[in-house]
């Protein structure tokens, strides 16, 4: 035990105080998942936070299942729970709650005082998180707009605890601060009236207040908390006994989500919610670099520029400082903010990366986002009619409007919501919410009126005119070329079969071909080789004229969205079979896809 380290509850103040059933309330009822929240609201704290004069935030988020002597240490700081508050504490830690912690390095840590009651200065980050609620943001352009936010922390808690240790440079000198907080309910106690609010730490005067320096940084390496370096500044939220939402089942019922499984939608959350900031500049570097750990082993964070099911919106997003659409409202006279749209092959499959995704099937919809870079929404706009494609979307809002933007948004920073504003700022949201609709519409209109008049185009009308003669056929071990079913070949031969016929679609105007194809391996890995030709109307011209346009085969797509460049594909028996492939076609002329087969020899 910590000499002079205890439990403190917040009386309520003869002027009144806000209770913490009202705080928690705050966020209201998010229509995110709990995690996607909690992703979030910790990603743009940390952000807020971050070193100018750094290279870029380190953020990450470690879920462990206390067990043993961990949960023994756990037990001895934070049990007994506050007196007569009815946190549930103690029956917390008689289990093996889920320890999440939230870390960020190449920040600038929680600073400023110690107490609210002080006159506070920028980078009052300490009490405006553990002290203050509802406090504005001191910057133009951070993410934070009320401070309610930082309830999700709270909430994602099943006893609404949380231990935040940081360090953070204070009156000239580096200091580590270390303490808990807790959101329960309101309650009486001897006649006097609490607020609910409670923090762990050291009472003094009658406030209490955080271990500080070589007390914080020893008690955060007994509990086991991410190493600071010694002369590292950052901070660690860790959310005691975290909740972490549920999963639909097959049999359509909700089960508790595992410690793993956790971790992997997080690590979803932080590609849908964060790409932005995770892309890398011209320099290489990136603003923030995320990170997921379950139980002590890593849990990869997809690269949003290798997954297909986010892919169009990054091209739109570069697309934003090379060829923009400029949003405008003609009266008075602006720009609103920047678009673009680009669109990609629909994944066929659902990936691990798609877990978070705001949305089901293929992307049809706008990432609208102000100057943190921080996604506000996915705004739906119409389908395409060839559901193989998908087009992604992304505004960003004006540097003049950024206030007014962020005025609309509420506490969990989801929307633009204009209900609330008045005059000028009601109208540029609401415009620009308009004026995106419309790039919306018009784009898909095009992408329709493209598909409609094909016929007309020498080019994809005669590819168009002769899809009859995309013939699938494979060779090899076995090969027969029926679609659909595997051949019949020689018995534990390695086989490769076309389970969809060739198909042409649109992207960006440009014709694709796509057909899916699955592999049988053996004992060991086998080598696929998709071969295409020229189809004419009397067979195949597989020897085309010196200089002559080919079929080529761009890029393979497993069942998971993994990309694999060119024609070929090694197979293991452990890994993906249903593959899809993409081919740019010969101009004018059809393609027929052959599957050469190769086994390579026992594993």
């Amino acid at each position: 035990m910590i000499p002079g380290a205890r439990w403190w509850s917040e009386p309520v103040a003869a002027t009144g105080s806000a209770k913490a059933d009202g705080i928690r309330k705050q966020l209201g009822r998010p229509r995110l998942d709990p995690l996607t929240v909690l992703v979030r609201e910790s990603a743009q704290n940390s952000l807020d936070a971050a070193d100018p004069a750094g290279s870029g935030v380190r953020y990450s988020i470690h879920l462990t299942r206390a067990q043993d002597e961990q949960l023994r240490r756990w037990q001895g700081i934070l049990c007994p729970g506050p007196s007569a508050a009815g946190l549930g504490v103690e029956e917390l830690f008689s289990g093996n709650p889920v320890i999440a912690t939230i870390s960020d390095r190449g920040t600038q840590g929680l600073g400023g005082p110690l107490h609210a009651d002080e006159a506070l200065e920028p980078g009052a980050d300490f009490v405006n998180l553990l002290r203050n609620i509802g406090e504005p943001p001191e910057q133009q352009f951070r993410g934070g707009t009320y401070g309610f936010g930082k309830g999700a922390l709270f909430t994602t808690s099943t006893i609404g605890t949380i231990l935040v240790r940081t360090r953070c440079r204070w009156q000239d000198r580096l200091q580590s601060r270390l303490i808990a907080a807790s959101l329960g309910s309101k309650f009486q106690r001897n006649g006097r009236a609490y607020t609910g609010r409670h923090w762990w730490g050291r009472v003094v005067d009658g406030i209490p207040d955080p271990l500080l320096d070589s007390d914080a940084d020893d008690l955060a390496d007994y509990l086991g908390l991410p190493s600071l370096s010694r002369n590292e500044r950052g901070t660690d939220i860790v959310i005691v006994g975290a909740h972490l939402g549920s999963f639909m089942g097959e049999d359509d019922e909700a089960r508790p989500r595992t410690v793993r499984q956790g971790a992997e939608y997080l690590a979803s959350a932080m590609m849908w919610n964060l790409w932005p900031l995770m892309l890398p500049d011209a320099a290489g570097n990136t603003s923030l670099q995320c990170r997921v750990s379950a139980d002590g082993g890593d849990i990869p964070v997809p690269n949003p520029y290798d997954e297909p099911c986010i892919r169009p919106f990054v091209d739109a997003y570069r697309a934003l400082d090379q060829t923009p659409t400029i949003i405008r409202r003609k009266r008075p006279a602006t720009v609103l903010g920047r678009f673009a749209v680009r669109a990609g092959i629909a994944p066929l499959h659902a990936s691990e990366a798609s877990a978070a995704a705001p949305f089901t099937g293929p992307a049809h919809h706008c990432a609208r986002m102000r100057a943190p870079r921080l996604i506000v929404d996915y705004f739906p706009g119409p389908r395409l009619a060839d559901d193989a494609v998908q087009y992604g979307a992304v505004f960003l809002a004006e540097h003049e409007h950024d206030r007014v933007f962020a005025d609309a948004e509420p506490p969990t920073h989801d929307a633009w919501v204009a209900n609330e504003l008045t005059g000028n700022d009601a109208s540029v949201v609401r415009r620009a919410e308009t004026e995106v609709r419309t790039a919306l519409d018009s784009y898909v209109e095009q992408q329709t009126d493209d598909i409609a008049g094909a016929s007309t185009q020498p080019p994809l009308g005669a590819l168009s005119s002769r899809l009859s003669a995309l013939i699938p056929t494979a060779s090899g071990p076995g090969a027969d070329g029926r679609t659909g079913a595997p051949s019949s070949g020689r018995r534990g031969a390695a086989t490769a079969w076309i389970t969809q016929a060739p198909r042409m679609v649109r992207v960006e105007g440009v014709p694709r071909i796509i057909a899916a194809f699955q592999v049988r391996p053996t004992t060991g890995k086998v080598t696929v080789r998709v071969a295409t030709s020229v189809a004419i109307d009397v067979g195949t011209e597989s020897e085309p004229p010196a200089g002559a346009e080919v079929p080529t085969v761009l890029e393979l797509r497993d069942a998971s969205d993994r990309i694999v460049l060119g024609d070929t594909v090694s197979v293991a028996p452990n890994d993906e079979r249903d593959w899809t492939v993409v081919i740019r076609p010969a101009n004018g002329a059809a393609a027929r896809v052959r599957l050469v087969v190769e086994e390579d020899g026992e594993l």
